[in-house]
């Protein structure tokens, strides 16, 4: 009985080490995130957090589990019966950041907010939650068409990933950021 109430003490208490973590990790980022630091912030000892957390790798891929259950969350709450709302919808909650920075000229990102790459979560069943999420808004753009929807899914999720990666390497105008991966994916670069 002991150990039963032990391991769900220390489930509680991982969970909120790594809500406590998140903050830090939105503040500081993945390259400047230290355990001593972090158990500074929180009062307690490093030996503590490694007791909880292998490494910081292993919080960190913890972190990004959170950041994706928080974004996929989100999602599944404001999703409408428009197909094409709930892309804008899966843009506009993933270049959010970029697009808070951009209005707020002021603020600088020195976050590392590219979470859907980091690590290897690939397999991960909140990675294929977000996937059926898009897959659904696919099918119903395209109802009873020969269309692959799952390699359509990974070409569109690929293409928004790249328009992030290109502002973190040259930043640019985001206000129009979800207009423009909707019109180049579903458009192409030339206009007819």
């Amino acid at each position: 009985m002991k150990s039963k109430i032990n391991d769900e003490l220390n489930k509680v208490k991982r969970d909120l080490y790594l809500k406590a973590s998140a903050s830090y990790f939105d503040r500081c980022g993945y390259k400047n995130f230290k355990i001593s630091h972090l158990a500074a912030e929180l009062e307690t000892s490093v030996g503590t957090i490694y007791n909880l957390f292998i490494s910081k790798d292993d919080l960190y891929l913890e972190y990004l589990i959170l950041k994706l259950q928080t974004f996929l969350d989100k999602l599944k709450e404001n999703e409408t019966t428009n197909p094409m709302q709930n892309i804008e919808l899966y843009l506009s909650c993933k270049y959010e950041i970029f697009i808070q920075i951009d209005n707020n000229r002021d603020e600088t990102l020195i976050t590392d907010p590219y979470f859907f790459h980091k690590l290897d979560i690939s397999n991960h069943g909140i990675v294929e939650e977000i996937y059926e999420f898009l897959l659904r808004q696919f099918k119903g753009l395209y109802p009873n068409s020969n269309m692959d929807y799952k390699h359509t899914v990974i070409l569109f999720k690929k293409l928004s990933d790249g328009f992030i990666e290109s502002y973190l390497l040259n930043k640019y105008d985001t206000k129009n950021i979800v207009e423009d991966t909707i019109s180049l994916f579903f458009n192409g670069l030339e206009k007819k």
